[in-house]
Parts: structure tokens; sequence; C-alpha cells
């Protein structure tokens, strides 16, 4: 196996990740971000998002002399491929930004080896590598480079495990070279290799993220036909999962929709995208107004059980984009509460990993580090992750605080298997499509 010289650029979640694993495959890594601040900590072992493991990897690729971090962008020269991980900025519209990427550019094409490859992993709508290609050669006249993208598939939480154990790595790339050497970068890693164009590959990734999406939506929309026909979708999604046209992966869990910039951005640029070639695309519209709507569920099942909210008391559980990780950045809670908010609702916050001060200043309201202290006087929990920390609660304890009707509110039927232990407890249990 070859090893490269790989300039990192961009040190938040992706960028972290990715410089740590492509230093413990082998490679010599320099990890390039501007903020001073989390190069310092980052050469410390101290993450910008916490993910199980990496500080671990970090740790070890840096004492070995493998991986450093930098805002010294002219060590960009020293570099013979150019990794571009920014987490792409997504606006409240799910609208992608690549300011930051062209901006990069601006600033830093000057100090790139002639000959230089460079690899896109962040998350960018189908055409920028050929827009960038054009970019590039207007900046700097006779620059030699090859572009690729190669789009990143970790998730939250589990990034290392999706880094070293992907189910495929999609490459697009201008030729069969360029394909071989990004190859022989994974080449530690066992999987398939899936080359294309680069359009293809910028494609797929959107494809990937509406198809997703669009299972969420699917499912909801079972489950909402389940619940009015007495059928359960707990049990219909077990029934679909076990045929092995669908498999036992599939994104089909019942429950208020999907949040973050993720699904919903490749959902944005595809019908953005549809639009500019004049063409229609009514599934995948109708996928991302469906999903827009879904929010709505909670405080539609609030008013039906509570009534009115003004002045009730909410207690609101899992805050956190997913468990596991401690980012809130466009969490469903975040939504929720918002809308909880307007309703003139009270609420009380939990997470077993939030930042409390964050949690607060983003919500807006007072958080808890002590789950039972948020149901204290709440006539309704609303659970909105499922930390593993959540099956731990003392179901006893928790009523002994609450009010009338003393709602539990599951809202992705984490706790089905317990519904029957939950409702003998005196808790008035609401799954969906249940």
């Amino acid at each position: 196996m070859k090893k490269y010289k790989i300039g990192v650029v961009g040190l938040w979640h992706l960028g972290e990740v990715y410089s740590a694993c492509l230093a413990d495959l082998g490679h010599n890594v320099i990890g390039f971000d501007e903020n001073r601040g989390t190069v310092s900590n980052l050469n410390k072992y101290i993450l910008p998002l916490a993910e199980p493991e990496l500080a671990k990897i970090i740790k070890k690729n840096i004492e070995n002399g493998r991986l450093s971090f930098s805002n010294e962008f002219k060590q960009l020269k020293t570099r013979d491929i150019v990794w571009l991980a920014f987490d792409t900025p997504v606006d409240d519209r799910d609208n992608v930004d690549l300011g930051p990427i062209r901006v990069f550019f601006r600033k830093n094409v000057g100090f790139f080896k002639n000959n230089a490859l460079i690899i896109i992993s962040s998350q960018v709508p189908v055409g920028t590598c050929a827009e960038i290609e054009k970019f590039l050669a207007k900046l700097r006249r006779g620059f030699k480079f090859d572009l690729a993208y190669a789009p990143e598939n970790l998730q939250l939480g589990r990034a290392i495990k999706s880094f070293f154990e992907p189910d495929r790595i999609v490459i697009g790339a201008p030729s069969g070279r360029v394909i071989k050497k990004i190859e022989n970068i994974f080449s530690g890693i066992k999987t398939t290799f899936l080359p294309m164009s680069t359009a293809s590959a910028e494609m797929s990734k959107h494809a990937l993220n509406a198809f997703l999406a669009t299972s969420i939506g699917f499912i909801d929309d079972i489950s909402d036909l389940a619940a009015a026909y007495g059928a359960d979708a707990v049990d219909i999604t077990k029934s679909l999962r076990s045929d092995k046209r669908i498999g036992p992966r599939a994104y089909l869990n019942a429950g208020i929709g999907f949040s973050g910039g993720t699904l919903a951005r490749d959902l944005k640029i595809l019908i953005k995208k549809s639009r500019e070639a004049g063409i229609k695309i009514p599934l995948i519209s109708t996928v991302f107004r469906r999903n827009n709507l879904r929010r709505n569920l909670v405080v539609a099942y609030l008013k039906k059980y509570l009534g009115p909210l003004r002045n009730k008391k909410i207690a609101i559980l899992g805050l956190t984009y997913k468990p596991g990780t401690p980012t809130l950045r466009r969490a469903m809670s975040l939504e929720i509460i918002k809308k909880l908010k307007k309703e003139g609702a009270i609420i009380s916050t939990h997470d077993p990993i939030a930042n409390p001060s964050e949690a607060e200043l983003l919500t807006g309201f007072k958080f808890y580090k002590d789950p039972y202290m948020a149901f204290k006087n709440s006539c309704a929990a609303v659970f909105v992750n499922n930390s593993p920390e959540f099956k731990k609660i003392n179901l006893k304890k928790m009523k002994s605080l609450m009010k009338k009707p003393f709602m539990f509110f599951d809202t992705g039927n984490y706790f089905y298997e317990r519904e029957k232990e939950i409702k003998k407890r005196g808790f008035l249990y609401i799954g969906v499509g249940r």
C-alpha cells in the first residue's frame, strides 16, 4: 500500500474523522482549519464534536508522527492530495452555502502542488465539481490538477465504524488513473469500490439521501393509516424488513419525520436542480413538503390529549440531533420546542450528554441534568430520541412527580416493547402509528 501526504481541509465532524482515519490507514496527514482554537484543541486530542473512539485514534497517530493539525495553509505545498472535508453550511431552509469552499480556493490555491489531486467529500450540489474545475482554472493559470468526488457516508455517533466498514466507496473521477489512486488510498479497507463520473457520484449522494427521506415519509404515511385501522406500525415494519427486497436496515421507523440538514439538504438540491433543468419531480417534492408538515405531529398529539397547551408543563427528553453525539445543530427537539413555545407551553428539558448552557441558550427553557427534575409537575413527557439512558428511568418515580394525564409520548416507538409495563404504571402511553 502506497502512503500519501494528505491535507484534510475543514475540521468539524467530517474533517476530524477523515484526518484521524486516513492517518490510521498509514498516510501522513495534516488537518487544516482557520480556527486556531480548533487546531490547538485537536493537537491536544480535544474534539470540536465528540465522536466515540476518535480521540484515541487522534492521540495514537499524533504520537506516531502521522497526524498533525495546523492553520498554516502554506503547508499545503507539502501535500500530494488536498481533501476537502468542510461540513457544508445549511441555512434554516435547508439551502446549501458553497461560499466557504470558494473562499478557501481563492485564498489557498496558490499553495497547491502542481499535479495535485483534489478530492471533495463535502456534500455539494450536482455540478459543483465541474464548476470548481473552471473556477480553479481561472484562479491559477496553468495549474495542473485532478479533481475527484468521494461522497462521505459517516453517521454521527458511529463515524469510525462508518469509515472503516463502509458498504461501498463511491469514487467520482475523470480517469482510471485517478480512480486507481483513490482505491490505493483506501486499500486498507475491505469493501467494494464503485467508480463513476464526478457528476454521477454527486448525484448518487443526493439519490441516497432522497431515498432514505422517501422511506421515512412512506412509513409515516403507513403508520397514520395503521393507527386509523387498529394496526401496529412496529409490526408492519418488522414484516417489511423481513423481505429480502427491502432488508433489515431499511429506514422504516415510524415517527415524527426527519430533522437536521442532511436529508433535507439533498431534497432541496434536487428540487432546485429539477427547476433549473425544467423537469418535474413530484415524488421528491412531496417528500420534502410532507416532512415539513410532519413536524406538527407532536403539537397535534399533545393538543389531542391535553387540550390547549398554554401554561401546560411539558418535559422534552432527548435534545441532541441523535444519541451518542452532543450536537444540537438542527435537532428535531429544537423545532418541537419552538412550536410548543408558540402554543404557550412551559417547557423543561433533559438530555444525557447535551451541554446545559448551550441547551438553555438555544431553547430558552430550563435544562435539567436530572431527568426527574424535568418530569416534576409535567403533564406530559415527550421522548424525542432513543438515548440508552432513558431505558433506565424509574417509571414509578417518574409518575410520582408528574401530573395527570401522565402522558408518555414515545415519538419513535422506542419503548414499544415496554408499552404494557408503562401503561400498567398508570401512564397514558402514546406511540406513533399504534
